[in-house]
């Protein structure tokens, strides 16, 4: 038979607590035993009636959990390899500390830490201190927490992947409003997903028909940004490749074929894509279109 000891109850027990705190504002579901990872509850916010936004705990409980003298902030050291772990996750991360005397006797205080948060500001330690307290009893804390930081934090995460978003609302109101996030210290993320977004929506859009003024203008304004990226020191075959197909849709031929050159030659310099099959077969639709800018053809007429 296993052995039970005291770490894993006092564990057992910190979850259960936190579970029971959050149980009457959100759902809440348990991660299934054997299967923890660095996260313990799985919990998704309830706004009007509507489960909303989801994020994800991971609980810490006893002597680990380092309480301050005045009992206003707690604290916790983390293994890096979670950390990083848990900033790659979709959803909001964050853990909660439960410091309390063993046996315990009374209902104990939460502290929270944002994990997500202050990764995303650069961590000059693995040991974290709470953002927030819930104290036993207080339930106005928790709701709080639901109500503010889980919808500001699920923004903030978004700029990891190079988006900078407004605030999440079932309900979205009429102005947007976007928490602040470290913008400096996701400048590459952000021109990534720039760059990106535009150069691979024109690509994508080039078999669908242009109705209206409105689209042309649309694709001609996703061809200007990724133009933007066409000097840069790093460059990109999907930059010159939507900028060609967007001069050729255009009837612009000689710029068109000049922009399909560079696109390809971006492939043909890369050691580490110009010899696998899929991307010579890139390099061969990039020359059929080639040749039909250079004959004057339609982008439509050519073989895509």
């Amino acid at each position: 038979m296993a052995i039970v000891d005291e770490k894993r109850l006092k564990g057992n027990y910190g979850a259960a607590v936190v579970t029971a705190r959050l149980s009457g504002e959100c759902l809440v579901r348990p991660v299934a035993a054997d299967t923890d990872v660095g996260v313990d509850l799985y919990c998704e916010t309830v706004v009007e009636g509507e489960p909303f936004l989801h994020f994800w705990i991971q609980v810490k409980a006893g002597d680990q959990c380092k309480e301050s003298a005045d009992g206003g902030q707690a604290s916790c050291r983390f293994r890096e390899d979670h950390l990083a772990y848990w900033l790659r996750q979709p959803v909001p991360v964050f853990a909660a500390l439960v410091p309390c005397e063993w046996p315990a006797r009374s209902e104990p205080d939460i502290y929270i830490i944002d994990i997500t948060d202050q990764s995303l500001s650069g961590l000059r330690s693995s040991t974290l201190s709470s953002d927030y307290h819930w104290r036993a009893g207080d339930r106005e804390t928790v709701r709080s927490f639901l109500r503010n930081v889980v919808p500001s934090t699920t923004a903030r995460l978004q700029v990891s992947k190079g988006v900078i978003a407004p605030l999440p609302a079932l309900r979205p109101d009429y102005v947007h409003t976007s928490p602040r996030v470290p913008v400096m210290r996701f400048k590459e993320d952000i021109q990534r997903q720039l760059r990106t977004t535009a150069s691979l929506a024109v690509m994508m859009a080039r078999r669908e028909p242009e109705l209206s003024a409105e689209d042309k203008a649309f694709r001609r304004r996703l061809a200007s940004i990724a133009e933007l990226f066409d000097d840069a020191d790093d460059q990109h075959w999907e930059v010159f490749m939507a900028c060609a197909l967007s001069r050729h849709k255009d009837g612009d031929y000689e710029a068109a074929v000049t922009l399909y050159d560079r696109a390809r030659k971006c492939i043909e310099a890369d050691s580490k894509v110009r010899d696998q099959p899929a991307w010579k077969d890139v390099i061969i639709w990039i020359r059929r279109l080639e040749a039909g800018a250079h004959a004057s053809l339609p982008l439509a007429s050519v073989v895509d």
